[in-house]
């Protein structure tokens, strides 16, 4: 398309050049020896002979393109966008309790302490709401991996550390560190 444009703009100039410098018999064994002539005018002379005036045109050239070889790629699969959202993990301080278990748990805190988690025996060896002595309450919290309870009174513990060490304690003993029952 380019070739087209600059050889139709140059046109009138190869006209010109031709009529200036080029005689009749130059421009018709130039017509004949090549397929791209291009016929510019008639003009019709005084003497009833027709002058012709042939003009050759350079063949367009393709245009040279040069392809850089394509990588093979696997098509990429795109997921279609989701926005999801996910309550954060509690932290697991002991073994799953289960309902069972809760319930026990609950029948022995009512039962050692009335539920006071600052509750003390009169002697002072069996602390917190579930009445647990501080050897057993340090072996339970390092057993689960809670070493900031380890040699802290059972009774200044807050209710959730109770809690967990209380489990963790029916998860490794059972209920036998509290009669076996609870009723």
């Amino acid at each position: 398309m380019i070739a087209l444009i600059v050889t139709l703009a140059c046109l009138p100039l190869l006209v010109i050049d031709m009529l200036q410098g080029s005689s009749t018999s130059s421009a018709t064994e130039s017509a004949s020896s090549s397929d791209s002539s291009l016929v510019v005018a008639a003009v019709p002379s005084t003497e009833d002979t027709t002058t012709t005036v042939v003009v050759t045109v350079p063949a367009p050239v393709a245009p040279v393109v040069t392809v850089a070889p394509v990588a093979s790629v696997a098509p990429r699969v795109v997921q279609p966008a989701t926005t999801t959202t996910t309550a954060p993990r509690p932290v697991v301080t002991a073994a799953p309790v289960a309902q069972s278990d809760a319930a026990f748990l609950a029948c022995v805190r009512n039962r050692e302490s009335h539920g006071d988690y600052t509750a003390s025996d009169p002697t002072g060896t069996y602390l917190g709401a579930y009445q647990i002595y501080q050897g057993g309450w340090d072996a339970v919290a390092a057993r689960i991996g809670r070493l900031d309870l380890v040699g802290v009174a059972p009774n200044h513990a807050a209710p959730a550390d109770q809690d967990a060490i209380a489990a963790g304690l029916l998860q490794a003993s059972g209920r036998a560190p509290w009669g076996g029952t609870c009723g």
